[in-house]
């Protein structure tokens, strides 16, 4: 109704009819008590009206400034003059302007695990699809298997049982040492080699301090997907005595081997830098290592660098190579050459070699070639010269590429044992059978 027409008619018309002029901003409420026709009754429920639309209007603005898109147009529509339109109406914007972000994020998120799903972790991922950012089937799209993705939503973390570290290693038997950095993944590996020869039944594992961590870590690769164990902590040196003995074979080989924290590799900076071990562990873990290689057993060595790590700066401002570079230096002293008597072979493992950009029949090349590279050959070097100064392997530095397969999220693998078991024909043809068993000791 126009202005004009409502303000001549204002006596003729009822109080209710006024309130929605006045409400849909027609005319204003000054403007018909101007006329002199409003009379005090109608007045009165003209405003009583506006009352109960006010307590109205906050009731109905309370419910949609919480809520999405849609409530906040409905406000607007059913309170085109409201006191919060113009907030309304801001929170549209904003959260138009979140969609669109969400939207940018999502293919961003999306192209970066079509690129490299490790770019993420399981609970980024979890977060993601919760928040509606991605869903499940774009990971599918992205080719993340769906028991990868159930697999995200059901995550049981290994629970590793560390045994304490032994005074001694028995004599007798061949020890085999697992060297690398924090998260160079000789863990994983240990655990790839455990299931492998578990699962073929060439396994024993002997009673002892080490027995419930070989379980776990042997149980890592049963599922389909398997959920990786994280670094082991810097104290705990872990020896495991096994053997492995094939079903046609009379006699067992006897294997103690020694899991190294990577932490090992700081002990050895701290001393050629001559800076103090100011903690105890750090002497203690230096004084136990370098009593079990001064031992009378013979050894076998597998020195485990990462791949995929290359050569970035840590915490400490360190890179891989300057700790492989420092053990390398300390090796190569007079008092601390552990290679000179009793080292049978030593093998360099390239883990998460499958990220090598090659064809995997060219795997072995480029992973010499990488290890040769600027970054390592230091280390490379003083290895191939112990090699060939006490003919171990044949005067040869041996190199293995490693994978544990495809790995999702940094933490979730679908296993691949061919690497493993080449670990293990390491072992089944380095390590003698002989008839006197490590488990004889052990398991009395």
């Amino acid at each position: 109704m126009e202005k004009e027409t409502i303000l001549v008619n204002v006596e003729s018309l009822t109080a209710e009819q006024l309130f929605e002029e006045i409400k849909s901003g027609n005319v204003s409420l000054e403007e018909i008590k101007n006329t002199g026709e409003l009379e005090t009754t109608k007045r009165r429920k003209i405003e009583s009206l506006f009352a109960q639309e006010d307590s109205r209007e906050d009731e109905v603005w309370e419910r949609a400034r919480y809520g999405n898109e849609l409530a906040l147009s409905d406000y607007i529509t059913n309170f085109p003059s409201g006191k919060y339109v113009q907030d309304a109406k801001e929170k549209i914007q904003y959260l138009e302007q979140e969609r669109n972000k969400a939207k940018a994020s999502r293919y961003e998120i999306l192209d970066k695990i079509n690129r490299n799903s490790n770019q993420f972790d399981p609970d980024q991922i979890k977060s993601y699809i919760q928040n509606g950012i991605i869903d499940k089937k774009d990971l599918l799209e992205c080719r993340i298997p769906q028991n990868v993705i159930d697999t995200v939503f059901n995550m049981k973390y290994p629970k590793l049982m560390l045994g304490e570290t032994p005074t001694a290693i028995p004599d007798g038997f061949t020890e085999v040492y697992f060297w690398g950095i924090p998260g160079s993944g000789k863990t994983c590996a240990l655990a790839a080699l455990l299931s492998t020869a578990g699962k073929a039944g060439f396994l024993e594992t002997a009673i002892g301090p080490g027995y419930d961590y070989m379980t776990r870590l042997k149980n890592i690769f049963l599922n389909d997907v398997a959920v990786l164990p994280g670094p082991t902590p810097f104290e705990k040196t872990q020896y495991l005595p096994f053997a492995l003995k094939k079903p046609n074979e009379k006699y067992s080989r006897s294997v103690s081997l020694i899991e190294l924290s990577g932490e090992i590799f700081k002990c050895f900076y701290f001393e050629n830098a001559r800076i103090e071990l100011r903690v105890d562990k750090y002497r203690q873990t230096l004084n136990s290592l370098n009593s079990f290689l001064n031992g009378r057993n013979r050894k076998i060595h597998f020195f485990f660098i990462d791949y995929e790590t290359k050569n970035k700066v840590d915490v400490d401002g360190y890179t891989q190579s300057d700790y492989l570079s420092a053990a390398a230096t300390y090796f190569n002293k007079p008092e601390s050459d552990i290679f000179s008597k009793s080292t049978d072979a030593i093998y360099i493992v390239l883990t998460k070699s499958d990220l090598i950009p090659c064809s995997e029949a060219e795997r072995m090349q480029k992973a010499k070639e990488y290890l040769n590279g600027e970054n390592f050959s230091s280390f490379i070097n003083i290895l191939k010269t112990k090699c060939k100064k006490y003919s171990i392997n044949g005067g040869i530095l041996t190199v293995e590429p490693f994978t544990l397969g495809k790995i999702y999220f940094n933490q979730l693998c679908e296993f691949n044992d061919a690497p493993s078991q080449n670990l293990m024909s390491i072992l089944f043809d380095r390590v003698k059978q002989d008839k006197k068993s490590l488990l004889d000791i052990f398991n009395k």
